[in-house]
């Protein structure tokens, strides 16, 4: 018969691979590169001039359109005009006008907000708006840009431009080559689309509140644009058109510099390595452009693609169903809170052990920085001595005096790009992470092999507490069912003939409905560590591809540092303020391309656990992450001995040191050039390269004959940023708990180098919390002292609550609705919320009520609300009021007010609507956490005492204040030295003299002389004064030891007969208790010693009646429960293992397994009749079985062995 052709396919690879990516890949062409291009024949050839790096000057036109709106309503481009179009051209601007809502002509005029921004207007004044758009379109003919440029154009300004010209009947495609594509990008075939909002929201790392185009604008070009309210822009076009036209230049100035300073060398230099066009590399994810570099990799190493993951639709684990399935994290703690200065004295608690450690290893880490970091000779340093002494000096002043108060240095200790690190170092990549099938059958795999480094990573699961077999149960019945039919009018179906996305759905839905019903919860969470093991010989390109990303990413740091030496000789020499000014948009420019590649970079990790990507591994990231936690638990080790961590990060530790501690060191090269270190960093830098060196590392050094280099590879090294001025950190409101990701700290300057976590920084977040914000930071820095620093902060606060308290009264109407208004944008539409709460879905249906449904028909509806206090005891989601309802007319204010309120709003005034209670409490929880709680745990009485503390807190201090407060209990005990511990007290009772049998024997020396005597008063007379006697002056046999037994490790001789006499006298004890065997012990005469003897002389001198045995979780052990004296024991059988080996010779295997008794045994026949002659028995516990499989396993495997018998 005929066979189709697609019978014989087992699988298919890259065809999901667009064909311009096709294409840049298998031609390797790059937008961006110049190519000497040649056709001959019609074969066209591509040749990149690799030499040639300068890049050429597109033309770029940067365009902002304004347009008129309904009031408190977005623009609707079907009913608004564009009023205005200003747009710039390679530095030249110019403004279109409609006359038809522009109420007089515009003339040139020059907008330069900064000397390097120049802004020289050409202005159009156009009869309406058909003749703006044509002006318009006529000038991107005329100038043909190779690129434009907007600021969030994809949403707002080419929609609108597309829908006005087809009112007038334009076509804007035929016109200009620009219309949406599928992903709502707009784009053309011969011009690229650069929207700066893209490149704000993926590589700017500005936060989410702060990325408008005029905090951009501040952030990044160091300028304040001018602003205008949207509600006054179409009546300042009637009556102050001359302002309005300067508001519109502005965007667009902004636009263009932003995209010219930042966005177009980025993307430039992107578009070099990444296979795609500028448009693509603008708005793709970080993971789409890490796995277009892996393409690019695997190509050139001749690797097929795999396809992209697709995660099962049920995974289960030991029974149960995984709800899902990842990895623990990254190690983030808030250790401290509070104010932390370098001029303020803060005590310390030097560990001496941990300085006699760092001395010890002082030369071991001198020359790893000098030889590994700086990769400099250590014989080329001048002053090598000189220096380290300098160190040693320092260092033994901190252990002279290990408790100190003195001024801190602040420091930020952290891993300069320490997943990608941690990836490049120990080889991980997703195609290197096998396990021990993959590994036995690899052709490598030899006795003794090194290419398998393992690894532990945390694994965690959640899953319903349902087992296998209810699960079975549950999918049993409902495949007994009939479910509704697709179609109204179709007939029902049977589970069966469910898409198995519905049957696996349904399943879950039903098991968990069971595991509600049954076991009280619908799911559960286990934590496991698990070992990886990670080929060492795999084909590197995934890690070649990161090392390369990475050095790209410190070559650009390089630079910055360059120029930043530049700029400082420049002010030194006393140049032009121009040319200053110049070297400094460099080291702006070289750090925002560097923190660009810091988003790839770092995606590199985090791709691995990406839906749908293509190199996709849960352990990988799982190591990758385990690894981190684990180096910056060990650093925090260290400074805690040394100083004092605040906080720890992803990839790094917040710690203050002593001022007095090793900091920077210069040493002198024979050149007469110097060397510059950091000790802080040099410590922690020695002790990760001694602990998590990869020294199973290697490298394909012939291809041929497959023959491979090992080496130790470790490229994680630490920063060090700082020494700062201060660090602020706050606190939670609850007992023993501190705020993660939450902190400002401050350079010696007084301007704010890092801030991070607070409100300041968020969308939506009450504008009276972020103005208090950022007016209180500064004052931190203010007084010499704590108490001082906190009185200034004090007043801030003060000063914020006495506005509350006044109910705003200082404040105009809508200063103080825009003081305390909320701002949230709904990301759905408010039929999508359904039945939810929320203030924001509260303000949305307001809105709609007086404005109209239109109003909430799309997403991204912004809502503005303050808090109501009418309803009185209703919940605050319902006490939401629009803002917008205070610019209503009086009427329509009065009614909607009376309805939401329930209530009569009196003379409508916002201050008596307001519920000044909430808004009072809201800012006194931000003073809290950030003023007085962290006052108190730096002992400093309360600076603000009319926002009182919480109640854990007021307990605490009063306890502390009360002169006649009762001690704890365990405040009378304390732990007793090692030294001072007698070494003949037995394990039991803390000590370590004693063997295990002899629990309970204490010495007699330490017995009350009345419990002996009532022992032998059942002896004779003779025996009974002895007795006597001994009662009065006992004989304690271990008096006769040592007082202090010797060390095994450094005194084995005197160690080994300090055991001998014990043994003697551990024999003479056990002899003399077989003799009394029935009577208590002369030396145990405590009660518990007695129990324990009687209880075994019943278990043993008894009948036993087995009951029943029963297998017990641990592999190798029994339970068996037995009758004795009329009572039930269980008691633990541990059951070893036996295996018959059938030998060739008549000599064992040469291998040496613990733990393994063999016995030659006769008599014995074998199934099948198999010959016996040489046949042995193995003992073994269930325990070494386990553990020593693969010892074992070679054993069996061995070639004398004829047979294996169990």
């Amino acid at each position: 018969g005929i066979t189709d052709a697609a019978d014989f396919i087992q699988d298919i690879r890259e065809y999901d691979v667009p064909y311009h990516v096709r294409v840049a890949i298998d031609l390797d062409i790059r937008v961006g590169k110049w190519y000497t291009v040649e056709a001959k024949h019609g074969q066209i050839k591509c040749k990149c001039i690799e030499e040639r790096v300068a890049r050429p000057d597109p033309i770029v036109m940067a365009f902002d359109i304004e347009t008129t709106k309904l009031p408190l309503k977005f623009p609707d481009a079907a009913i608004d005009q564009i009023m205005m179009i200003s747009y710039m051209i390679d530095g030249q601007g110019f403004l279109i006008t409609n006359r038809e809502i522009v109420s007089e002509d515009i003339d040139d005029f020059d907008y330069t907000p900064k000397p390097e921004f120049e802004g020289p207007f050409v202005i159009f004044n156009e009869a309406n708006e058909e003749k703006v758009l044509e002006r318009f379109f006529g000038m991107i003919k005329d100038s043909r840009p190779t690129i434009m440029v907007t600021y969030n154009g994809d949403f707002f300004d080419w929609p609108f431009v597309e829908a006005r010209a087809s009112v007038h009947g334009i076509d804007m495609y035929r016109e200009i080559g620009f219309r949406k594509n599928s992903d709502d990008v707009y784009q053309s075939t011969h011009c690229a689309h650069m929207d700066a909002f893209a490149w704000v929201n993926r590589d700017s790392y500005l936060p989410q509140g702060s990325r408008g185009l005029k905090a951009v604008t501040v952030a990044k070009l160091g300028y304040d644009p001018d602003e205008l309210d949207p509600e006054l822009m179409t009546p300042y076009a009637a009556e102050r058109p001359q302002v309005l036209a300067e508001y519109s230049v502005s965007d667009a100035v902004a636009t263009y510099y932003l995209y010219m300073k930042y966005v177009h060398p980025f993307i430039f230099s992107l578009c070099t390595i990444i296979p795609l066009g500028p448009d693509d590399v603008l708005r793709k994810g970080t993971g789409t452009l890490c796995e277009m570099l892996l393409m690019v990799q695997a190509f050139q190493k001749e690797i097929i693609l795999p396809n992209k993951h697709v995660q099962p639709r049920e995974s289960f684990w030991e029974g149960h169903l995984l709800e899902s399935e990842t990895y623990v994290g990254g190690h983030v703690e808030s250790i401290e809170a509070g104010v932390f200065r370098s001029d303020i004295p803060c005590n310390f608690a030097v560990d001496p052990t941990a300085i006699d450690e760092l001395i010890n290893d002082l030369d071991a880490a001198l020359k790893f920085s000098i030889e590994v970091e700086e990769k400099k000779n250590i014989e080329d340093v001048a002053d090598y001595e000189e220096v380290k002494a300098q160190i040693v000096e320092r260092l033994l002043n901190l252990k002279n005096t290990p408790n100190r108060n003195e001024k801190p240095s602040i420091y930020h200790l952290d891993v300069a790009s320490m997943y990608p690190n941690i990836m490049t170092t120990n080889r991980l990549q997703p195609d290197s992470m096998i396990d021990e099938s993959v590994c036995a059958a690899c052709d490598f795999n030899r006795p003794g092999k090194t290419c398998d480094r393992r690894m532990p990573w945390a694994w965690r699961g959640e899953f319903l507490p349902a087992k296998r077999d209810e699960y079975n149960m549950i999918r049993h019945g409902l495949e007994n069912e009939k479910f509704p039919a697709r179609n109204p009018n179709g007939l029902a179906r049977a589970f069966q003939d469910l898409s198995l996305d519905e049957q696996t759905g349904m399943v879950k839905k039903r098991l968990t409905d069971y595991s509600k019903k049954i076991y009280h919860k619908i799911h559960d969470a286990r934590t496991i560590e698990r070992e990886a093991i990670i080929c060492q010989r795999e084909n590197p390109f995934y890690v070649d591809t990161v090392k390369n990303f990475r050095d790209r990413r410190y070559d650009f740091k390089g630079k910055q540092k360059v120029w930043k030496n530049k700029t400082g000789d420049l002010e030194k020499a006393g140049a032009a303020a121009l040319e200053i000014e110049e070297a400094k948009k460099m080291i702006v420019l070289f750090d925002s391309l560097q923190l660009a590649h810091k988003v790839i970079l770092n995606s590199f990790y985090g791709y691995v656990m990406r839906k749908g990507s293509r190199w996709y591994s849960l352990e990988m990231a799982g190591v990758t992450c385990l690894t981190g936690a684990r180096i910056i638990q060990m650093a925090r080790q260290l400074v805690e001995r040394i100083g004092r961590p605040l906080e720890l990060d992803t990839d790094g530790i917040w710690c203050i040191l002593p001022a007095t501690f090793p900091e920077n060191f210069a040493f002198t090269m024979k050149n007469g050039k110097k060397l510059t270190i950091s000790y802080p960093c040099v410590m922690l830098n020695h002790l990760v390269h001694a602990r998590f060196t990869n020294h199973q590392y290697e490298t394909l050094s012939d291809p041929a004959t497959y023959r491979y280099e090992k080496h130790s590879d470790n490229t994680i090294f630490f920063e060090v940023d700082g020494p700062y001025k201060a660090m602020i950190l706050p606190t939670s409101k609850e007992e023993d708990k501190n705020l993660k990701k939450r902190y400002a700290v401050f350079n010696h300057d007084g301007s704010l180098a890092e801030l991070k976590g607070f409100e300041v920084k968020r969308r939506g977040e009450l504008k009276l919390i972020k103005i208090f914000q950022q007016q209180i930071f500064k004052f931190f820095l203010d007084g010499t002292t704590l108490e001082e620093t906190y009185a200034a902060v004090a007043k801030v606060a003060d000063k914020w609550l006495d506005v509350l308290h006044g109910k705003g009264q200082t404040l105009a109407d809508e200063e103080l609705i825009d003081l305390i208004c909320e701002n949230k944008s709904m990301t759905k539409t408010l039929e999508e919320y359904g039945a939810q709460k929320s203030t924001a879905i509260t303000t949305a249906k307001r809105l709609a009520e007086f404005l109209g449904e239109q109003m909430v028909k799309d997403k991204g509806l912004n809502c503005k609300y303050v808090i109501a206090c009418r309803p009185r005891n209703s919940p605050v989601t319902d006490r939401a009021i629009p803002v917008a309802i205070f610019s209503a007319e009086e009427n329509v204010k009065a009614y909607y007010l009376r309805k939401w309120m329930k209530d009569d709003p009196g003379d409508m005034d916002p201050r008596t609507i307001i519920d000044w209670d909430y808004y009072l409490e809201r800012l006194n929880s931000v003073v809290q956490k950030l003023v007085t709680i962290p006052a108190a745990l730096q002992k400093v009485r309360n600076p603000v005492p009319r926002v009182p503390h919480p109640d854990w807190l007021d307990r605490r201090i009063r306890m502390k204040d009360d002169i006649f407060k009762q001690q704890k209990m365990t405040d009378l005990f304390q732990k007793k030295p090692l030294a001072e511990r007698d070494p003949n007290i037995s394990p039991a009772l803390g000590g370590g003299g004693v063997d295990m049998e002899d629990f309970g024997s204490t010495p007699m020396s330490k017995l009350k002389p009345a419990t002996a005597a009532r022992i032998v008063q059942k002896q004779a007379g003779p025996q009974k004064r002895k007795a006597d006697e001994e009662q009065t002056a006992p004989v304690n046999p271990y008096d006769a030891l040592p007082k202090v037994m010797p060390s095994m490790k450094e005194d084995y001789v005197g160690w080994l007969q300090y055991q001998k006499k014990k043994w003697k006298i551990q024999k003479a004890a056990r002899k003399r208790r077989r003799q009394l065997f029935g009577e208590k012990r002369v030396d145990a005469t405590d009660a518990i010693g007695t129990f324990f003897r009687q209880q075994a002389e019943q278990v043993y001198s008894s009948d036993w009646q087995i009951l029943q045995l029963r297998e017990s979780e641990t592999p190798g052990e029994v339970r068996a429960y037995v009758l004795i004296d009329r009572k039930v024991h269980q008691l633990k059988v541990l059951v070893p293992r036996q295996v018959f080996l059938n030998l060739k010779e008549e000599d064992l295997p040469d291998v040496d397994v613990e733990g393994v008794k063999a016995e030659k045994v006769v008599n014995y026949t074998l199934p099948n009749g198999h010959p016996s002659a040489h046949l042995f028995k193995l003992t073994i516990s269930e325990q070494v079985y386990v553990q020593e499989a693969e010892k074992l396993a070679m054993l069996f495997e061995h070639s004398s062995v004829e047979g294996v018998y169990e």
